[in-house]
């Protein structure tokens, strides 16, 4: 699994006019297309990834989806060493693991009133897994992965900042990747993925200042989001293919335990990808254009990705 940033909302809430008061989704490893082709795939033993992926936006839109007025401009780069181990003693009729992924964010953000560049460690994800291969579905070649994933709060996180990129509270991610063969060369896989955030007992100061009220704690609501694709191989080594995200938050933002009206956050992105592959090794480049933003920023995003197995 690899992941894509989801931090700084807080940041343009505050610099930006915007009827609903949104707080930040927490910070890298949200999954926002940053894993597509063979997904479900896996088998015993050690497995790394080094992932990276560039964010660039120059428009935000509000709860409505209309865009808010002013200068604007997003510029995130983030990378993400990942480990996963998985061993050889069956349960559940797969193999046991876990994997672990650090984000490293570069992020620079401009507007009519900020203007802010900053280069830290987002929250750790750990997550132990279960993974399954060699099944069938409708005769055909089936696996897939079944993670109980958490968001550590151990990133950079400073109240008084005017931008974070960790945040201060644990997040539950699990998701469930699979990978399907139709046919001998066209595969489609996805993952689907679940987002419940603990509260923030230490918000940050600017929340309180724009709040105007007593401020105890934060809780960003939670979210359903999935990603999805198909490649097709075109030689031995090659696949090319296209793959989508979708992210949607079901429940509101909370301050103060008090549901905040217009504060969910919605996204869709889609675009193509290749894949080569080696015995040992696997390059996947996908970009992806995004449309329907609320209460977020809205843009292009490049995904590079290096797996080697052990």
């Amino acid at each position: 699994m690899c992941n894509r940033f989801g931090a700084s909302v807080l940041a343009l809430a505050l610099a930006l006019p915007a009827p609903a008061f949104a707080l930040d989704l927490p910070a890298p490893p949200v999954n926002l297309g940053s894993t597509s082709f063979e997904d479900g795939g896996g088998g015993k033993g050690l497995m790394f990834q080094w992932s990276m992926s560039h964010f660039r936006a120059s428009d935000s839109y509000d709860a409505a989806g209309r865009r808010r007025p002013g200068a604007f401009n997003r510029d995130l780069w983030v990378a993400r060493p990942h480990l996963a181990y998985a061993w050889d003693m069956p349960v559940l009729g797969g193999l046991p693991g876990v994997e672990v992924i650090q984000p490293i964010a570069s992020i620079d953000i401009k507007t009519a009133t900020l203007d802010e560049s900053q280069t830290r460690l987002g929250n750790t994800f750990v997550g132990p897994f279960v993974q399954w291969s060699g099944k069938k579905l409708f005769g055909r070649p089936f696996s897939s992965r079944l993670t109980l994933g958490f968001n550590l709060p151990l990133g950079a996180y400073d109240r008084n900042a005017a931008l974070n990129l960790g945040n201060h509270y644990w997040s539950f991610n699990p998701y469930y990747a699979f990978t399907w063969r139709a046919t001998d060369k066209l595969e489609t896989s996805g993952r689907l993925m679940y987002l419940w955030n603990g509260r923030n007992n230490d918000p940050e100061t600017a929340v309180q200042a724009r709040f105007g009220a007593p401020l105890r704690h934060t809780q960003v609501g939670q979210a359903w989001h999935m990603n999805l694709s198909v490649s097709y191989q075109i030689a031995p080594q090659w696949r090319l293919g296209v793959g989508g995200y979708v992210f949607n938050q079901i429940d509101p933002d909370r301050i103060n335990g008090i549901r905040q009206p217009g504060s969910k956050e919605h996204l869709f992105g889609v675009g193509p990808g290749v894949q080569w592959r080696g015995d040992k090794d696997r390059l996947i480049a996908n970009y992806y254009f995004e449309s329907h933003a609320r209460n977020r920023a809205e843009g292009e995003q490049l995904v590079l990705r290096w797996m080697h197995v052990f």
